[in-house]
């Protein structure tokens, strides 16, 4: 069997560090949210009501999946040969059609693994990862729901539908509440509450997934280029909406039970309790309602 080509996947081993330094800063700042690096604003398609989030006509539904099968079968290779991928919990999944997932979010292919896992999912992101290149058309086509900027209320109401549509169908939709991505950033990020409102709203569990990296040795490979460390996908219990709270009341119990399966497995994992360097009045101004899940030493002050 032939090498999967991974060179679009490859960068070099200065960037990757360049971006890590970026992720230290933003912790510090309590900037869990923001993004390493912008897009090049003429690199991707502005997204308006006419996006097709439901595929319809034949043509688009035999070319979605001619993607998907091709996309399928590269994410099984690069999980393979470049990630060493292990799955922990797939009892989890037992019972569980329509839910939305979440995962943390460190990695252009930390989607492949939940790609093998669950079949064809649908995934939101950003608006500004709707690329004008060969690498957006299959993103378009396998899958991609990207959230409109700016919240615009008619490609809003089209993007809402097409959860909706796709949770009854059975379907997973996984959307990341940590929002940007930060490269191997390994502890889990405080949480946004867009994942856990969808699940609400259409009466679906969460199905919370995490992973961890192993790091590998060497870290670069023969072109000086970075090396994606070891995955290992953790299947966390799913999360129920309760009948007894209301929509805001189940935001915060789901995002919060979420966010300490996840810490369990950080701390399981890499032997060591969860702790975060950011400022100490930013944190209590902005994240006091994960206090419960951390030591008292949980921040250092500037």
């Amino acid at each position: 069997m032939a090498k999967a080509d991974v060179s679009i996947l490859k960068n070099p081993q200065e960037r990757f560090e360049e971006l890590q330094s970026i992720g230290v800063e933003l912790e510090k700042e309590g900037k869990f949210h923001q993004d390493q690096d912008e897009p090049a604003p003429d690199s991707w398609y502005p997204v308006d009501e006419n996006y097709p989030y439901i595929k319809k006509g034949l043509g688009r539904r035999i070319k979605s999946a001619f993607y998907y099968r091709a996309l399928r079968k590269y994410a099984k290779r690069i999980n393979r040969e470049l990630c060493n991928l292990k799955v922990e919990g797939k009892e989890n999944l037992k019972g569980v059609k329509g839910a939305i997932v979440t995962c943390n979010h460190f990695s252009e292919i930390d989607s492949f693994p939940m790609m093998e896992v669950l079949g064809n999912i649908k995934f939101v992101a950003n608006e500004t990862n709707n690329w004008k290149n060969f690498i957006g058309d299959i993103m378009r086509n396998t899958g991609y729901m990207p959230l409109p900027s700016g919240l615009k209320l008619k490609p809003m109401r089209k993007f809402n539908e097409a959860v909706s549509y796709y949770l009854k169908k059975g379907n997973k939709v996984l959307i990341y509440p940590e929002q940007a991505m930060w490269r191997e950033y390994t502890k889990p990020r405080p949480l946004q509450k867009g994942a856990f409102h969808y699940a609400i709203i259409n009466n679906v569990p969460v199905l919370p997934m995490f992973m961890t990296i192993e790091q590998k040795n060497p870290q670069t490979d023969e072109q000086g280029r970075h090396n994606f460390g070891n995955y290992t996908l953790h299947i966390l219990p799913a999360i129920y909406p309760k009948a007894e709270l209301s929509v805001k009341e189940n935001e915060e119990y789901m995002k919060l039970e979420n966010f300490r399966l996840w810490k369990e497995v950080y701390e399981r994992v890499y032997g060591k309790k969860l702790a975060y360097t950011t400022d100490k009045e930013i944190w209590n101004k902005n994240f006091s309602e994960y206090n419960q899940f951390l030591t008292a030493d949980k921040t250092k002050t500037k």
